[in-house]
């Protein structure tokens, strides 16, 4: 029995921890197959083959290449491989970027015509204008952008003001546990998470939206914090 357990107890060898990297990169890419299609996939398995024809869509985009032309050089590209097209697609997606960001709405859509052969879809006057928005905001200044937000959405200055009081509270040394560093990243990211779930407002519920907010408020507790 004694040899048994100690057999049992030993950590696994190299071959063993290979083996089990590998089962589980198989578990990872056989679920992120499975969102492949999904409008906001959660997992997505990155490849060589897909990241370059994610990087190949880009470029085309960038080059003001003809839609047809550009499908045609992906699907070339992609040769036997139509699910590398999907992939890289589902990757743009999951990101965020395809719904705020015009050449990656352009790129996605790409990419997933390549693999359907199905006709890329023009970018609609609505579309247009919220990819506008989004890039009207992003070219602001972290603290003009986070007014321009709060202007939409008051809960966002509310939420201002108690990371300045938390930052406050650990700065003066009565937090000697620690508790209000930990607030302090409940408030930026939890806290924050809310505000946007609760909004009414698109741009304040935008990626967008929440890494500026995120800069801004961590701003405020650093200039704030020891």
């Amino acid at each position: 029995m004694a040899d048994f357990e100690l057999r049992y107890r030993r950590r696994p060898g190299p071959l063993s921890r290979v083996l089990g990297t590998i089962g589980e990169s198989a578990l990872l890419q056989s679920l992120g197959d499975q969102e492949l299609d999904e409008a906001e996939p959660k997992v997505v398995w990155h490849t060589g083959r897909s990241d370059a024809l994610r990087s190949l869509a880009f470029a085309l985009v960038d080059a003001g290449t003809d839609d047809r032309e550009a499908a045609g050089e992906l699907a070339r590209v992609a040769g036997r491989h139509p699910k590398e097209l999907r992939r890289a697609a589902a990757t743009i997606r999951a990101d965020g970027l395809a719904d705020e960001d015009e050449a990656a709405c352009r790129a996605e859509r790409l990419l997933v015509a390549a693999a359907t052969g199905r006709d890329v879809p023009p970018v609609t006057p609505d579309e247009a204008a919220w990819f506008a928005e989004v890039r009207n905001l992003a070219a602001l200044p972290t603290a003009e952008g986070f007014a321009a937000l709060a202007a939409l959405d008051p809960a966002l200055d509310a939420l201002a003001e108690r990371v300045r009081r938390a930052a406050e509270v650990s700065g003066s040394g009565a937090d000697d546990d620690g508790a209000g560093a930990d607030r302090l990243v409940d408030l930026v990211e939890t806290d924050l998470d809310a505000v946007r779930g609760g909004t009414a407002s698109r741009l304040v519920r935008s990626r967008t939206a929440r890494r500026i907010a995120c800069s801004h408020l961590e701003s405020v507790a650093g200039q704030l914090a020891p």
